[in-house]
């Protein structure tokens, strides 16, 4: 069963770099368990399609059933007294001198800001894309962006634990922090999610996902804030623990993609607990709602009425109706979502969902949109039911909502969710949602009208360089829109731009 945690605290062409790091698996799609993978094996799906979900897991067993009724105990497990965990104290990753959260003026360094997403409307078709090399070196980079109010410095989210920073085009030296001490980096487990809090200019906060060494592999989000006189380095002392998913009953589908909406609060992606079809308990853990798996949740971080941690934002699922529901859920039914992001212009929201043996599919809300969707898993696979299903072909499911877009896994067999583009720098592009297969190296887009997917495109044959290329782990977006992929091979962070 999840618990809740519960104590305080960009040039060149497309040249292909060699990461340093090999193919090693990511928190996609896996049904099986989930070994050290080696170069040659499918690192999201290692086993794709395994029949009957029959995929076990390299965490320690849990002592209560899986997907169980009851609810999150309020208990902190071993992450550490009042959330002050120190990472292995004696290394000196980030050097500086401490940073103090909540400070009105909390560096020397301020950030430079002015830019912002461009949401007029496409000028034009969209036309031929291509990627620019932004920078190389890096090790299964797995996400990129800016820090609100930054617009001087992209921050690479590396899977092993570490948070890169490249400034006009140079990787730097140092990592904005490296937890890789703390970080189980293994099949699907490792450094999964970052996210700046939206008043970072002003307080320096930011938070990480991450898959703990110290809880068999627990995922963990802790806050840690950005040192008081460098912006380019955190205080790695100032961690505080927010949320602990402990007893996680599989190694694989960890979701763990975290962002900010415009109403302030965060959103956590979070998988079903792994092995194939779901099988934990008589529902599944995405039908659970007295299981924080397989949901997108929303707190407030700022807040501290969840033992002194976080706060439950108001009319989440449980507040809105009158449905039995851990107060953390937002929306659920989900597999495992990799990558979901809010389209900045609209805040319409976008989740790509990994399938299990037919299809994989892009889930949409609007911004008007209410807590409590129920996108089907583990009743649907898409748009369909779920194959040898016994319940869905029996049951009525027009209160489910079904995926705007969805492709075979002849196609692809892990999705991974991109974003609505809204720069500048190719108008055509503008309002189209772009995203990729992580093993298929296949991208899409398409546009939203009137809350229906229109005008899909396959751009594959455009955004793919020559070369070694593969492993599309995420996307990125930046403070002015411009959109951003990260690829495990070459270990590179490349930008979408037109084609020459």
């Amino acid at each position: 069963m999840t618990q809740r945690l519960l104590t305080p605290r960009l040039i060149a062409s497309t040249a292909v770099l060699l990461a340093a790091g090999g193919l090693i698996g990511l928190a996609c799609g896996s049904d099986s368990r989930v070994p050290d993978v080696v170069e040659g094996d499918n690192p999201l799906n290692p086993d794709p399609g395994a029949p009957n979900g029959t995929g076990g897991s390299s965490a320690t067993p849990s002592n209560e059933t899986p997907g169980g009724g009851t609810g999150p105990a309020n208990t902190a497990g071993t992450e550490g007294q009042s959330g002050e965990v120190p990472l292995n104290p004696g290394d000196d990753m980030n050097p500086g001198d401490p940073g103090e959260p909540g400070d009105d003026n909390p560096t020397t360094d301020p950030p430079v800001t002015g830019l912002a997403p461009n949401c007029n409307p496409a000028e034009g078709a969209p036309p031929a894309l291509a990627l620019e090399l932004v920078a190389g070196g890096l090790n299964q980079p797995l996400f990129v962006t800016n820090a609100p109010g930054d617009d001087t410095r992209l921050f690479v989210a590396e899977k092993g634990g570490a948070v890169r920073v490249i400034v006009n085009g140079e990787l730097q030296e140092q990592p904005f922090i490296n937890i890789t001490p703390n970080v189980t980096n293994q099949g699907e487990r490792g450094l999964l999610g970052l996210a700046f809090h939206p008043d970072y200019a002003q307080n320096g906060l930011f938070y990480l996902h991450f898959s703990s060494a110290q809880n068999n592999g627990d995922g963990v989000i802790a806050e840690f804030a950005a040192d008081a006189n460098n912006r380019s380095v955190a205080n790695i002392d100032s961690r505080r623990n927010v949320l602990v998913f402990a007893n996680d009953p599989e190694a694989n589908h960890n979701g763990g993609d975290i962002t900010f909406g415009a109403d302030k609060f965060l959103y956590i992606g979070m998988g079903d607990g792994g092995g194939g079809n779901d099988n934990h308990g008589a529902t599944g853990n995405g039908q659970n709602l007295q299981s924080l798996l397989g949901k997108l949740l929303r707190i407030d971080v700022n807040g501290r009425d969840v033992s002194n941690a976080y706060s439950i934002p108001p009319n989440n699922l449980a507040a809105q109706t009158s449905q039995n529901a851990l107060p953390e859920i937002w929306a659920y039914g989900l597999r495992n979502p990799w990558r979901f992001s809010f389209d900045p212009c609209t805040q319409d929201l976008y989740i790509a969902d990994v399938g299990q043996t037919t299809l994989e599919e892009v889930d949409f809300l609007p911004s008007t949109a209410a807590a409590g969707t129920n996108f089907g898993w583990r009743i649907m696979e898409g748009p369909n039911c779920r194959p040898n299903d016994a319940v869905c072909p029996q049951m009525n499911t027009a209160s489910l909502t079904l995926p705007v877009d969805s492709y075979p896994r002849t196609v692809g067999t892990s999705i991974t969710g991109g974003y609505v583009y809204r720069g500048s720098a190719v108008p055509g592009l503008r309002g189209r949602y772009i995203y990729a297969d992580y093993n298929s190296a296949r991208f899409f887009t398409f546009r939203m009208e009137g809350g229906q997917l229109a005008d899909r495109q396959e751009v594959s044959d455009q955004l793919r360089p020559a070369g070694m290329f593969g492993g599309i782990a995420s996307f990125g977006q930046d403070n002015a829109g411009e959109v951003y992929v990260a690829a495990f091979t070459p270990g590179a962070i490349y930008r979408i731009v037109a084609a020459p």
